[in-house]
């Protein structure tokens, strides 16, 4: 019982790096964008996103692949940098303490318990040199989805600052923390780029369980701050063992 209670809480992490990935996505903040971000990346029209054009769909998912491939090399370097920066501090239980707090902050800022006004905040790159230089313009899905990283939207932050404080509580596996939760985001991502005429129909519904998701969020960061706060995965796995 208790070899297979390890064995589930060493996925767990993974399980809920990924899980924030796909709430990131599925969040009130980002999940309304989708579709312009889509039209913008694409030059594709909102109106003509909702076709079944084959054309249309091979020209979303491509430059939706180069909007993964930015924002996710993004994660994974600030998930290096933190990794080794915050894998030292955190290793002094006082820092636990903070990090994990803080975490647990951003939980109860979803709950709606607290509002952070500075959490509302969103930085934005300028894309007008993209549309004067052709090269630029290519990629500029790429530099697009770097800035998206960049940017850290409400939603974006407070899960992606946990997972990055999380993973550098295991510098064995930290980095293979980022790349799960990148993951998590970018296979809703690129689902959507290929169906996204079926997006459209189920666009409303899931808007209607946007304070469902917040909830979720709220109680995910809570447990993440919970776990730091404790002193990270070996010290709760001893706990179990």
């Amino acid at each position: 019982m208790e070899l297979a209670l390890l064995s589930l809480f060493e996925k767990l992490p993974y399980s809920i790096s990924f899980l924030a990935g796909i709430l990131t996505f599925l969040s009130p903040c980002v999940l309304p964008l989708i579709p312009p971000y889509m039209s913008y990346i694409s030059g594709i029209s909102i109106e003509e996103m909702q076709t079944k054009s084959m054309k249309n769909k091979i020209n979303i998912f491509n430059r939706a692949l180069l909007f993964v491939a930015g924002f996710s090399l993004i994660f994974i370097l600030i998930g290096i940098s933190f990794n080794t920066i915050l894998g030292n501090i955190l290793s002094n239980s006082i820092f636990n303490y903070i990090a994990g707090g803080i975490i647990i902050l951003f939980g109860i800022h979803f709950l709606g318990i607290i509002k952070f006004g500075f959490l509302y905040k969103t930085k934005r790159i300028n894309t007008a040199k993209l549309e004067n230089n052709k090269f630029l313009k290519y990629i500029s899905p790429f530099i697009l989805g770097i800035g998206f990283a960049l940017g850290w939207s409400p939603c974006v932050g407070p899960i992606l600052s946990s997972i990055m404080v999380l993973s550098s509580t295991d510098k064995a596996s930290g980095l293979s923390f980022m790349i799960v939760y990148a993951t998590g985001l970018a296979i809703p991502f690129l689902l959507t780029a290929l169906a996204i005429e079926k997006f459209f129909k189920i666009f409303h519904k899931i808007k209607q369980y946007a304070r469902v998701i917040e909830i979720i969020s709220g109680i995910l960061l809570i447990a993440i701050g919970a776990i730091i706060a404790f002193g990270g995965l070996d010290k709760l796995n001893e706990l179990i063992s």
